[in-house]
């Protein structure tokens, strides 16, 4: 199976460098050959943006109104599918942001996926770029000046870990985070009736895909839960990250999502101690 061409598929040098050793690139272009042929492949990279609704959104009830955001900005969705990450899953997706995350962090993030599953959903738009088009609009991870028709904003995203949307920010990403996100038969499924969806096809393929993501969920509070509960965070590090584990790893959804909420707010994210 040839490689693909990523000084085609990204605008950056330094991540066509790091992805060229990446196996989970390789693993998505050849699932989009090995369905479309060679010079689809490249044209569904290019005409498809991913969006994933993360466990955080879903917990918080924010995911219909991720959705509307999205398709009142023009996009169409092509393909849905529910997914749930693992903790592997995580380090996969993520493995160059979390250079720099702590261990609690880590354990957080861990635990958001643990909640259940999230919503992966595949876009068009007609004015094309799709994957950098839906990543403008997701917002950036700080909400400090974020604006507030971004999905993030509009997930009600409190910090840098509770972040609700994932999106794939280039053709190159769409490839591999494909493979991080599904397993093969599952990954040429989807890519196969995406290609094969029009603009005027049903869009209920969303909403069964959201029924069965928001089944895995007992009603939670919410996104006010963040606040709701003030906890204490011990004066020793070693003494909170016990706590930690202990209050993520308690029983019932809601209970959990409160506890990540809350937490989320109070441990270092990064290793030079910044906790936002």
């Amino acid at each position: 199976m040839p490689a693909p061409a990523l000084d085609r598929l990204t605008r950056e040098s330094e991540k066509a460098q790091h992805y060229a050793l990446d196996p989970l690139v390789r693993e998505g272009w050849a699932t989009l050959v090995g369905v479309l042929g060679a010079a689809e492949a490249q044209r569904f990279a290019f005409e498809t943006a991913l969006l994933w609704v993360r466990p955080d959104a879903v917990a918080a009830g924010a995911a219909a109104g991720v959705l509307a955001r999205v398709e009142a900005d023009g996009f169409t969705p092509v393909g849905a599918r529910a997914v749930r990450l693992e903790r592997a899953g995580v380090r996969a997706l993520w493995w160059w942001q979390l250079h720099r995350a702590t261990a609690e962090r880590l354990l957080l993030l861990d635990a958001v996926v643990e909640l259940g599953p999230g919503l992966l959903v595949l876009y068009r738009h007609p004015g094309g770029d799709a994957a950098r088009r839906l990543t403008r609009l997701k917002g950036g991870n700080d909400p400090v000046g974020r604006p507030a028709d971004t999905l993030r904003s509009v997930a009600g995203s409190p910090n840098r870990l509770l972040t609700m949307v994932h999106t794939s920010d280039d053709p190159l990403d769409v490839v591999r985070e494909l493979a991080a996100f599904l397993p093969w038969r599952e990954r040429a499924a989807l890519v196969a009736s995406a290609h094969a969806s029009s603009p005027s096809a049903p869009q209920s393929v969303v909403q069964a895909s959201l029924a069965v993501v928001m089944a895995s969920y007992t009603p939670a509070k919410g996104r006010a839960a963040a606040d709701a509960i003030p906890g204490r965070v011990p004066a020793q590090r070693g003494a909170a990250f016990a706590e930690l584990v202990r209050d993520i790893t308690a029983e019932g959804t809601g209970r959990r999502w409160e506890a990540v909420a809350r937490w989320s707010r109070q441990v270092p994210l990064l290793r030079d101690g910044a906790v936002r």
